[in-house]
């Protein structure tokens, strides 16, 4: 690989103690600032902890990550090629079993090569036959929803009360769940994410959820995700169909949540940035991509890659079973994509937060209409004041996504109708 330093010896993951923990790259109010110190000392490479005492790789360099990604011969994605589950490290107690369990779900999260192919084709399927008006109109009756919810005026936080409700109840939508479900699984799915005391029981409940909406849509010739699931040919069973639907209903509505409460931090905090939009010099697509660049909101993607074999990447020895973490909101300050020339950055859209790969995300596109439609409805039916300074804001305590812990803001309906500014098709 690319920019190799020379050292006497290679550093080797189980010789260090004491690092950095993962978590202080997304909790800081510069999202820059622990990357920039662990790039001085380590270079591109370098040693963290995901929890305490359980290291991994972060990995910043753009190419680097480019290259990570695209192999997976080398750097698998199945968790069962991880040392620490091989070799009975991880405690039975530990957060990371949600994003690298041992035993890896039916869906193409967490397989490579063929079996990836087979279980990812209905997911891309699914989702090129989705209809972006349908889209709209599922998030335009979310919206309608929760906007009528707040009332005409008062205080609330547009994290817990609007960013995770749109992202989670979006994206169920588009799966064909009635809202009674989707807010049930909307807490279970809070509770299995913050790894509460209720995180098994609201596990159990999800999954018969799961199930029971996939075994109804067979009965139903529906339009939504579910229904183009159970009548694709790659699936061998309900199992397959249930899980390959949880990944996105939690993945991607925490992606949904950062994003959509990254960019209203931005609109409500850099008043500069924010009139370029209101005056029309800027659209809302390019006030997202501002924010996918800036800030990335799966800054460190909870996906990470397992060493098939020894390798050294920028002087580090990679050993066979090592887990590296793609640094995303790192890469994407790497100055090898960046010209310095703000007229060759227009429309520069190299940024890493879809991912690069075989395990690219396949849902940009349906994102980019919920975080559009959910960012401009709310701030045309409202008026909002943020209530704290930016300073004061605090950041949530994820080692894998980064947004503000809650937006608090005061707000009354607004009297005139904006303008939408999205496009369908």
């Amino acid at each position: 690989m690319e920019r190799v330093v020379a050292r006497t010896s290679p550093v080797e993951l189980t010789s260090l103690s004491g690092l950095t923990p993962l978590s202080a790259t997304t909790g800081g109010m510069d999202s820059q600032e622990i990357y920039d110190v662990l790039r001085s000392r380590w270079g591109v490479v370098a040693p963290v902890d995901m929890e305490p005492g359980v290291p991994a790789w972060l990995v910043m360099g753009h190419a680097e990550i480019c290259e990570i990604t695209r192999n997976e011969s080398q750097f698998s994605r199945d968790p069962r090629n991880w040392r620490w589950h091989y070799d009975g490290l991880l405690s039975e107690r530990s957060a990371l079993l949600g994003i690298s369990p041992r035993e890896p779900r039916n869906s193409s999260y967490h397989h490579d090569g063929e079996r990836r192919r087979r279980l990812r084709q209905p997911l891309d399927d699914g989702l090129e036959a989705l209809p972006e008006k349908l889209v709209v109109a599922q998030v335009e009756e979310v919206c309608n929803r929760l906007i009528e919810g707040l009332g005409e005026g008062g205080e609330a936080d547009l994290v817990a009360d609007w960013a995770k409700k749109v992202g989670f109840l979006a994206v169920t939508s588009l799966f064909g769940f009635d809202p009674a479900t989707a807010d049930q699984m909307m807490v279970d799915s809070a509770h299995i994410m913050d790894h509460t005391g209720e995180a098994a029981e609201a596990r159990d409940r999800m999954g018969r959820n799961l199930m029971a909406h996939v075994q109804a849509s067979k009965e139903v010739a529906g339009t939504d995700l579910t229904s183009s699931f159970v009548r694709h040919p790659s699936f061998h069973d309900d199992r397959e169909v249930a899980d390959s639907m949880s990944v996105p209903l939690i993945a991607a509505s925490e992606f949904l949540t950062a994003w959509i409460a990254l960019t209203l931090r931005l609109l409500l905090t850099d008043q500069r940035f924010a009139a370029r939009w209101t005056g029309g010099r800027i659209a809302l697509d390019e006030v997202l991509d501002e924010v996918l660049w800036r800030e990335a909101p799966a800054a460190n993607p909870p996906l990470p890659r397992y060493a098939m074999n020894d390798l050294e990447i920028d002087g580090k020895l990679i050993r066979k079973g090592d887990a590296l973490v793609m640094a995303v909101a790192a890469a994407n300050q790497d100055p090898l994509v960046h010209t310095g020339n703000m007229w060759d950055e227009v429309g520069n859209r190299a940024h890493l937060a879809w991912g690069v790969g075989p395990h690219r995300c396949p849902a940009s596109r349906q994102a980019r209409i919920i975080a559009r439609v959910a960012i401009n409805r709310l701030l045309t039916e409202l008026d909002l004041e943020l209530a704290v300074e930016d300073h004061d804001l605090a950041w949530v305590p994820s080692p894998w996504v980064r947004h503000p812990q809650a937006l608090p803001v005061r707000y009354r309906r607004a009297r005139s109708s904006g303008t939408e500014i999205y496009e369908v098709r």
